[in-house]
């Protein structure tokens, strides 16, 4: 069995088996990315934390723009509140977003410098993984090689969890602010 067809058995397995309306969790499957670097990098790293998690593709000119616009303004939000998160974008085209595509696009949007992003790459089967669990839905179309996307953002909680959502698009951030905690993405302390 390859690699690629035991994520989509895991990946379906864990949707199939999720009760209605059950807490998602990004920590459910294991996945490993790559970094803007190229250097390997899981999940579990941001475990302890909270943080933001979406999907974009570098070379998108719809949407992305404007869900990168919103990371932005939600950033600054945050940070202003002294709440900071760390804010994961992963790649929705790994085949285009290579380490200089993406420096390019911190580049186009303004966010060389900011720290607190973490693009992370990875192969089809592991964005599908990924979506799948989250029940982010996109498409691509052979032809024009333009991906057609959902646009939601998520709020990832310490465990992995996923606490709430909002539309990168039409929702106002309000709702997702008040979501997360006081302390942001600094590190939660275990319970002894």
């Amino acid at each position: 069995m390859t690699t690629k067809a035991l994520m989509l058995g895991l990946c379906l397995w864990a949707t199939a088996s999720r009760a209605e309306g059950e807490t998602k969790n990004v920590l459910a499957l294991p996945t490993t990315w790559k970094d803007e670097a190229g250097a390997p990098v899981t999940l579990e790293r941001f475990k302890g934390r909270w943080y933001a998690l979406t999907f974009i593709y570098t070379s998108c000119a719809g949407s992305c723009p404007l869900t990168t616009r919103k990371l932005k303004r939600l950033d600054a939000a945050l940070e202003q509140a002294g709440n900071p998160l760390d804010l994961v974008v992963v790649s929705l085209d790994p085949a285009h977003d290579t380490p200089p595509m993406l420096k390019q696009y911190r580049v186009r949007y303004g966010i060389e410098g900011a720290t607190r992003w973490r693009i992370l790459v990875g192969d089809d089967a592991q964005v599908r993984t990924l979506t799948m669990l989250l029940e982010f839905k996109y498409t691509k179309n052979p032809e024009s090689g333009v991906i057609m996307h959902d646009n939601t953002v998520y709020l990832v909680g310490p465990d992995g969890a996923v606490n709430t959502s909002m539309s990168s698009l039409d929702k106002p951030m309000e709702a997702f602010l008040a979501a997360v905690p006081t302390g942001g993405s600094a590190p939660v302390r275990q319970k002894r």
